[in-house]
């Protein structure tokens, strides 16, 4: 048999797994080593991508579709226990390029399969392979925000999106709350004021401003106790008013809120307030 022949003769018996496959998941035994006997017989992607001499894009459509059909059949107990071989190691292996795979495969893992790290690794292979989409870290950074609420780690995910060339504005906004909840006020100040600035929709301006407000205060908060804790320190009791912050050269200036009044202080406690309110209620 010559090479076309034997890699026609590959690519047509996995083919012919995939059918066989999807019929028993559809009407044969659904017990568990049974529904998902015959993925262990399906080959990796470097090997099949090799063997297909050219048809592996094919051969990755073909997959893909016969895994949608799969994995909704509700029926297959064990559906789950080759998972990631058959998106990661088999498909995305055949056509790195393919993206419904990642984003498919990855919500597979996360909403049904409840294993979003899994997801994740998917994702980072998707990453890798495609540098230039940005929904593969977005939807990496999506999962870390709804799934793990590891919100530093989604920060790095939209991070990556946004430097995408391409990349809608909403990565933007992502990435400066994540930065926010993962507890770095200061960063995610400079990057909603940058959206504000940059917003050219009405609607967007107003929902940076009212970020930019609430963090605002909470900025100037900090800065004003981090000073007052520094007089008592020296002095062994709190200054009598804020504008003795910037007598004492703590401050440069004293900070005024963003409606441009002065932020309230009790001389008793050393404690400083806003007299307004937060708009975002956090």
């Amino acid at each position: 048999m010559s090479g076309v022949g034997a890699g026609r003769f590959l690519l047509a018996a996995a083919l012919l797994l995939v059918v066989s496959i999807g019929f028993q998941g559809e009407f044969g035994a659904v017990g568990r080593g049974t529904a998902t006997a015959p993925l262990l017989y399906l080959p990796s992607g470097r090997y099949l991508q090799i063997a297909a001499l050219g048809f592996d894009e094919l051969l990755a459509d073909a997959l893909y579709l016969w895994s949608i059909q799969y994995y909704s059949n509700y029926d297959i107990a064990d559906r789950y226990d080759y998972l990631e071989h058959i998106y990661k190691d088999v498909i995305t292996e055949l056509d790195p390029r393919y993206l419904d795979p990642y984003l498919i495969g990855s919500m597979i893992m996360t909403t049904e399969a409840q294993q979003p790290e899994m997801a994740l690794r998917l994702l980072d292979k998707g990453i890798e392979r495609n540098p230039d989409q940005w929904i593969l870290p977005f939807e990496a950074g999506f999962t870390c925000y709804q799934t793990l609420k590891d919100y530093p780690r989604a920060a790095r995910y939209f991070d990556v999106a946004q430097a995408v060339p391409g990349a809608p504005p909403i990565v933007q906004r992502f990435k400066a709350e994540m930065t926010r909840r993962a507890g770095d006020i200061r960063d995610s100040l400079q990057e909603w004021a940058a959206i504000h600035e940059a917003a050219t929709d009405e609607y967007i301006r107003t929902i940076a401003w009212n970020h930019v407000h609430d963090l605002r205060v909470q900025v100037d908060l900090e800065d004003l106790k981090a000073a007052i804790a520094l007089v008592r320190e020296r002095t062994g009791r709190p200054p009598s008013g804020l504008a003795a912050l910037q007598a004492a050269g703590i401050l440069r200036e004293v900070p005024r809120d963003p409606e441009g009044h002065p932020y309230l202080y009790d001389p008793r406690t050393g404690v400083p307030s806003y007299g307004g309110l937060s708009i975002l209620g956090r």
